[in-house]
């Protein structure tokens, strides 16, 4: 069994629209739709910011884009 490689989802201009919107519906710095991927698109060791708290809408509206993107969206903070 191989284990999944995640990178950065490719995005349409539809994409970033719905990205931009989840960030100001959310409150977070940014919004960032991973996918798996080609190893040779690794992300980066650590990322300069941290999970944004969200309640449980808050969570259901990351749900709603990763169904629209087919990937997995998660909400960041500025560390």
């Amino acid at each position: 069994m191989t284990e999944a490689i995640w990178t950065y989802a490719r995005l349409d201009d539809r994409g970033i629209e719905l990205v931009q919107e989840a960030e100001r519906t959310l409150g977070a710095d940014y919004v960032v739709v991973y996918a798996e991927g080609d190893p040779r698109r690794d992300l980066p060791a650590q990322l300069p910011f941290k999970a944004a708290p969200l309640d449980e809408s808050q969570l259901e509206c990351l749900r709603g884009l990763e169904s629209q993107l087919g990937g997995v969206a998660v909400a960041y903070r500025l560390a």
